[in-house]
């Protein structure tokens, strides 16, 4: 298992920026690395096996209803632009 995901983000890194945003939490799973979970949604799963920008942007755009651009962006600068 790597340490990035398939579109090239750090996995932990993507994870501990996930865990910033309000209403979302981070755990560890038994087959990927970390989950995403909210409240009524469906999990997301951030693994060396994730593409981000198709699996976790839109999935975190749904439950924050943010830009996807700005969400992929921001994942791959390492900052929240706008939280």
């Amino acid at each position: 298992m790597g340490n990035k995901t398939l579109d090239g983000l750090k996995v932990v890194r993507v994870a501990r920026m996930i865990s910033l945003l309000p209403g979302i939490q981070i755990r560890v799973g038994k087959n990927h690395p970390f989950i995403a979970t909210r409240s009524g949604a469906v999990p997301c799963p951030i693994a060396s096996s994730t593409h981000v920008k198709n699996m976790v942007v839109p999935w975190i755009a749904q439950a924050t209803g943010y830009n996807k651009k700005e969400i992929y962006s921001s994942l791959r600068f390492g900052t929240w632009q706008y939280t």
